[in-house]
């Protein structure tokens, strides 16, 4: 009793303080998700959607189906605008993304993210430098890192990654 009554504030602030380095460690090491195109398959984290051989009777743009579906539209500048539609805990989701045109170090992309009713925009990098990897900040806070394979292409990613 003597041991506890001396040191037990001691004891509860250091509890306290490697619990929130902790909350801290796995906050910031959420492991990234990956977004590309290989081939005819989109993969995103996880999922996985096809195009169709004949797009969907679509004459513009390109269609891929499967639990979410994505169109990406060309622009002859080399930009892309992308929308997709999904869903996320029973509530509907879709997005729009306005991406590129790429530089010869990066690629930049704004989207817009309807979950249920509530709006979000997503400011989205990537840099050219070594392995793929975007960098995504969302205006409700959330901060990730999305991967894209060496060998794999760049597309836009109107979805609600990480949530």
């Amino acid at each position: 009793m003597r041991l506890w009554r001396r040191w037990g504030s001691e004891l509860f602030a250091a509890v306290g303080l490697l619990m929130a380095v902790a909350a801290a460690v796995v906050t910031v090491t959420r492991p990234p998700l990956s977004v590309y195109l290989e081939g005819d398959t989109v993969h995103v984290a996880g999922l996985t959607l096809s195009h169709p051989a004949d797009n969907s009777g679509l004459t513009q743009g390109r269609l891929y189906t499967g639990p979410a579906t994505l169109l990406m539209i060309d622009r002859p500048d080399g930009a892309v605008i992308a929308a997709a539609v999904t869903y996320l805990g029973g509530e509907r989701v879709t997005g729009v993304c306005d991406f590129g045109p790429p530089t010869t170090t990066e690629v930049a992309e704004r989207c817009v993210l309807r979950i249920g009713s509530a709006a979000v925009t997503c400011e989205d990098a990537l840099r050219f430098e070594g392995q793929g990897s975007w960098q995504r900040r969302c205006s409700d806070g959330q901060v990730l890192t999305v991967t894209v394979p060496a060998g794999a292409e760049v597309i836009p990613m109107p979805f609600p990654l990480g949530r």
